[in-house]
C-alpha cells in the first residue's frame, strides 16, 4: 500500500483581487490565521509561524476569485467558473451553488439569526443569497438581477437599522461598473425554512463615484437608526454613506426640503418600504474621502464597534486609516464629522506596484494587505500606537517553469512566468523557524524558462546561469550579503553556514548586492569599497542623503558588512525581498538564435550546456560554454531536430560524462566526450560526439532524469509513459517501462543518493505526484512507494522536480498552479 508523501512547504502567491484574502473567524486565543486564494486552492496560513496549515484542492473551476470568513472558523469561495464553495476550518467541502456565469465577483457574510448565510455576485448579473442545505450543496433562497450595463463588482449585506434583534431584516448594497450603488431592503426571516425565500426590495441608489465600485463594507458601528456604508472605487476616492430607517412623517418629510445639497446628495426620498413595516431607506453622504493617488481597490471597517476607523486600499502603493476628527466640517452640518487620514501604510518602491485588498483581524491589532507581485503584507499595531511591519508569504503569481538546488542541499530556486526567479531555504536563526524565501536574485522582463546552479566547492552555489523568453542566458553571482544571509538562515553551528558566512566576509567588499535599472533588464552591480571622486559639496549632500536613508557602511556583530542591501538576521520582509535580495548579473552570453528552453549545469562547476526553442535540426543544436576559459562557447553538438525540453549531465558518480538531451521529436541524444582518456567535467581537445540517438517514446518528451549511479536514465512522455534505459557502451537499451498511467507525466527526477536504490518522483499533467522505488534484488523492478494527498498535491501540471542532493528523502516540486512544493518521505 503506498504511502502518503509528508508536504513539508508550500509556497504560492496570492491572486490578484480585491477580496481573495482574509482573517479566519477562531476561537482559539492564540490562533492568528489567513485565508487567501492561490490559483485554484484556498491556502490557510499561520500568520504567527507564516506556514501553511492547510490547502483546500477542490476548487476545480480555476482561480479562486474571493474569500470571506464565516463565523464557525470556516470561510466561502468564489471562484472563476462562478462556483460559490463554503469550506470548514479543515478544508472539507460543506456546500456548493453556482451561478449562470462567472467569475464570481464578490462575497459577503449575513448574519442570520447566529447562522451564516452568503450572499455573492458575478458576471451574470445576479446577487444571490445562499445558505447550507446540510446535503453537502448551497440553495439560493433569491437573487436580484441588474441589467448588463450595472454589473455587479461587490456586495455588502448588513443588519437593517431599527431591526430588533429578533427581526431578520437586512440591507444589501451592490457596487457596480457603472459607478452607481444600489441599495436593497432584504427579509430573511424565512430563508433557513425548507420552502424559504428571501424577499428583496430596491430602496435607492448612492451615485457619486464616477468609475467602478471596486469595494463596499458596511460598518460594525451601527446605531438604532443609522448603518455605515464605505465604498471604493476606481475614480481614486471612497465615500462613507449613511443609511436610515425613518418613520414617514410629513413634517420632516417638508425639513428635508431646507437640508444643505450636501446632506441631499445621495438617492432622493423613497416611500414607504413594505419590507422595514412602513419605515422608508433614507441615504445620505457622510464622507468624501480624497487622497489617493490611484485607483482605491477596497475598504475595510475596524472590527470594533466603539472605533470608527477605515482602511481604504489603493493601486497608488499604499494604505490609509480614516477616522472622524469629532467636529463639524461645517457650521451648517451638525453632527457632520470631518473624516482625516489618520496613518499611512504600504511601500513607496515602485516594486510594489499596489495593493488590491487589506482587512483588519478579528481583534483589530494586525493589518493584511496583499499586492500586485502576490505577497500578503502584514503590519501589527505597537503600544504606542504605530504601525509595525510583520514577516508575510508571498510565492510566483504566475506558474513555476523550473526549479534548482543548491549543489550543497542549503536551499533551492524556483522561476516561472512571473519573470522572477526566488530562494526557498529553511529557517533557523532568529525569528519564525521554517522554510521560507530568502532572496528573489532576478526580476526579469521575459517569463523565465530555465537556469541550473553551479557547484562552487565549499560555498556549494554562488552562480547560477538563466534563460528566459529571449535569445540570452544571463550568468548571476550571489552578493556577499546573500551569503550572510544564508548564514544567519541556517544557524551558527550548521558547517553550510559556517562555509557561507566565510564566503560571505570574502565578498564584503566586492559584492553588496545588485540594482536594476528603470530602462533595464540586467542587474547592475553594487561593489563595496568603491571612492568615487566628488566636489565636496556634492559629497556632502550625498553623505547626508545616505545618512537619513540608514545607507552608511557598518560591520554587524558577524562581521558581514551590513548595508542595503545588507545580510539580513531575521526573516526579509517583503519590501525586502523584492528591492534588496537581486544577484548582481555578471555575463551575458550570447549564440543562440531563438528563446532559450534547457540549461544542464555539469557537477564538476565548469561547463554549462543549453538549448534554445527549434524547428530545424541547426537550430536545435545544444551548446557548450566553458566557466574556466571566461565563459566562452566551446562548440554545439547536433542531434536534435526539434526543440530540446530536457538536458542534464550525468552525475558526479557516474563512470564517465555524458550529456542527456531530450526533445519533442520523441527522440533522446546522448553525447560523450570524443576521447575516454578526457578529464571530467572538462570539454576536450576533441570535443563531445553523439553517442547515441534513438526513438524512446510515440509522442513529445516532457522530462528525463539520471539515476544517481550515472549508468541509466529515464524519460517521460506525452503517451503518459514512464521508461528506464541503459547504457551500453555505444547504444542505450529499455531497462523497464512503467505500466502506463492516467495522466501524462510532465516531469521526473531521479534521487541523487549513489549509497541507496533509485527512487523516482513523478509529476503528472492533473497536478499528482508519486514515487516510484527500484528493488535492489532486480533493478527492473519498480513499486509504488509513496503519493500526496489531493489537498496537499498541486492543481495543475507538475513542470519541475528536484531532489536535494545526496538525498533519496527530500524533492521539491513546481507547478503551473503558481505553488511551489517540498515532499518529504521520511
Amino acid at each position: 500500500m503506498p504511502r502518503v508523501l509528508a508536504r513539508a512547504y508550500a509556497s504560492c502567491g496570492v491572486n490578484r483581487g480585491s477580496r481573495v484574502a482574509a482573517f479566519a473567524n477562531d476561537a482559539r486565543e492564540d490562533a492568528l490565521e489567513v485565508v487567501f486564494c492561490g490559483a485554484d486552492a484556498a491556502h490557510r496560513v499561520d500568520v504567527r509561524s507564516m506556514t501553511t496549515t492547510t490547502t483546500t484542492r477542490s476548487i476545480d473551476g480555476g482561480a479562486a476569485r474571493c474569500v470571506v470568513a464565516l463565523v464557525d472558523g470556516g470561510c466561502a469561495i468564489g471562484d472563476a467558473k462562478g462556483g460559490v464553495r463554503v469550506l470548514a476550518r479543515d478544508g472539507t467541502e460543506l456546500g456548493f451553488g453556482a451561478h449562470a456565469r462567472g467569475p464570481t465577483r464578490d462575497a459577503a457574510r449575513a448574519d442570520v439569526g447566529g447562522r451564516d448565510a452568503i450572499a455573492s455576485c458575478a458576471d451574470d448579473g445576479d446577487v444571490i443569497v445562499w445558505v447550507r442545505d446540510g446535503n453537502g450543496g448551497l440553495c439560493a433562497r433569491g437573487r436580484v438581477t441588474l441589467a448588463s450595463v450595472a454589473s455587479p463588482t461587490c456586495v455588502a449585506v448588513a443588519r437593517a437599522p431599527g431591526a430588533g434583534d429578533g427581526n431578520e431584516r437586512h440591507v444589501l448594497a451592490v457596487g457596480c461598473v457603472d459607478g452607481r450603488v444600489r441599495v436593497y431592503a432584504c427579509d430573511f426571516t424565512r430563508i433557513f425554512e425548507p420552502d424559504g425565500v428571501a424577499a428583496f426590495e430596491a430602496c435607492g441608489t448612492l451615485d457619486g463615484h464616477a468609475d467602478w465600485v471596486r469595494g463596499a463594507e458596511f460598518a460594525p458601528t451601527r446605531s438604532d437608526d443609522a448603518v455605515f456604508l464605505a465604498t471604493a472605487s476606481q475614480d481614486k476616492t471612497a465615500r462613507v454613506w449613511r443609511i436610515q430607517t425613518v418613520p414617514v412623517d410629513a413634517d420632516a418629510e417638508e425639513a428635508g426640503k431646507d437640508a444643505p445639497a450636501f446632506m441631499r446628495l445621495a438617492a432622493p426620498p423613497k416611500p414607504p418600504s413594505s419590507l422595514l413595516v412602513g419605515r422608508r431607506v433614507k441615504t445620505s453622504l457622510e464622507s468624501l474621502l480624497v487622497g489617493h493617488e490611484d485607483w482605491v481597490t477596497s475598504v475595510a471597517w475596524h472590527p470594533d464597534p466603539s472605533k470608527m476607523v477605515l482602511m481604504t486600499a489603493s493601486m497608488d502603493r499604499s494604505l490609509m486609516l480614516w477616522s472622524p476628527t469629532g467636529a463639524p466640517s461645517t457650521s451648517d452640518e451638525a453632527g457632520r464629522e470631518l473624516w482625516m487620514a489618520s496613518s499611512s501604510l504600504g511601500e513607496a518602491a515602485a516594486v510594489c506596484l499596489g495593493y488590491y485588498g487589506a482587512s483588519f483581524s478579528p481583534d483589530g491589532d494586525v493589518v493584511l494587505a496583499n499586492s500586485h507581485g502576490g505577497a500578503l503584507h502584514l503590519w501589527r499595531r505597537a503600544e504606542d500606537g504605530s504601525w509595525c511591519p510583520m514577516v508575510g508569504t508571498s510565492g510566483h503569481v504566475m506558474g513555476v517553469t523550473c526549479l534548482r538546488w543548491d549543489a550543497a542541499g542549503r536551499w533551492f530556486m524556483s522561476g516561472g512566468h512571473d519573470q522572477t526567479t526566488r530562494v526557498h531555504a529553511p529557517w533557523s536563526g532568529e525569528g519564525p523557524k521554517g522554510w521560507r524565501q530568502i532572496a528573489r536574485p532576478q526580476v526579469h522582463g521575459h517569463d523565465i524558462t530555465c537556469f541550473a546552479t553551479m557547484h562552487d566547492g565549499d560555498a556549494g552555489t554562488t552562480t547560477y546561469v538563466s534563460g528566459a523568453d529571449e535569445k540570452v542566458l544571463r550568468v548571476f553571482e550571489a552578493p556577499g550579503t546573500f551569503l550572510g544571509t544564508l548564514a544567519n538562515s541556517l544557524g551558527d553551528t550548521d558547517p553550510a553556514g559556517a562555509a557561507a558566512l566565510a564566503k560571505a566576509r570574502g565578498l564584503s567588499m566586492e559584492s553588496l548586492g545588485a540594482e536594476l535599472p528603470a530602462l533595464g533588464l540586467s542587474n547592475k552591480a553594487l561593489r563595496g569599497g568603491e571612492q568615487e571622486d566628488l566636489p565636496s559639496d556634492i559629497a556632502a549632500l550625498r553623505a547626508q542623503a545616505q545618512q537619513q536613508e540608514g545607507l552608511i557602511e557598518e560591520y554587524n556583530a558577524r562581521g558581514v558588512e551590513a548595508i542595503t542591501p545588507q545580510a539580513l538576521a531575521t526573516p526579509p520582509l517583503e519590501e525586502v525581498l523584492a528591492q534588496a535580495t537581486l544577484w548582481p548579473e555578471a555575463r551575458k552570453l550570447y549564440g543562440h538564435g531563438n528563446e532559450i528552453r534547457a540549461i544542464a549545469a555539469h557537477p564538476g562547476g565548469d561547463l554549462i550546456a543549453s538549448a534554445s526553442t527549434a524547428l530545424t535540426s541547426s537550430s536545435a543544436a545544444v551548446w557548450v560554454w566553458s566557466r574556466s576559459q571566461n565563459w566562452k562557447p566551446l562548440g554545439s553538438l547536433s542531434g536534435a531536430t526539434l526543440t530540446i525540453t530536457a538536458l542534464e549531465f550525468s552525475p558526479a558518480a557516474a563512470e564517465r560524462d555524458y550529456l542527456l538531451a531530450a526533445s519533442r521529436d520523441r527522440h533522446v541524444c546522448v553525447f560523450a566526450p570524443q576521447s575516454n582518456d578526457a578529464p571530467r567535467g572538462t570539454f576536450g581537445e576533441d570535443g563531445w560526439r553523439l553517442l547515441t540517438r534513438f526513438k524512446a517514446h510515440d509522442r513529445e518528451i516532457f522530462a528525463a532524469s539520471w539515476a544517481p549511479s550515472g549508468s541509466s536514465f529515464a524519460t517521460a512522455g506525452r503517451d503518459k509513459k514512464v521508461k528506464l534505459w541503459r547504457v551500453i557502451e555505444q547504444t542505450c537499451e529499455l531497462e523497464c517501462e512503467l505500466p502506463k498511467f492516467p495522466s501524462a507525466p510532465t516531469s521526473l527526477a531521479c534521487s541523487t543518493d549513489a549509497s541507496a536504490p533509485c527512487t523516482l518522483a513523478i509529476g503528472f499533467d492533473d497536478g499528482s505526484v508519486e514515487t516510484r522505488a527500484q528493488s535492489s534484488a532486480d533493478p527492473s523492478t519498480w513499486t509504488h512507494r509513496a503519493s500526496a494527498s489531493t489537498d496537499d498535491r498541486h492543481g495543475a501540471a507538475v513542470r519541475a522536480i528536484a531532489w536535494r542532493p545526496n538525498s533519496s528523502t527530500f524533492f521539491a516540486t513546481a507547478s503551473d498552479d503558481h505553488a511551489v512544493h517540498c515532499y518529504s518521505l521520511a
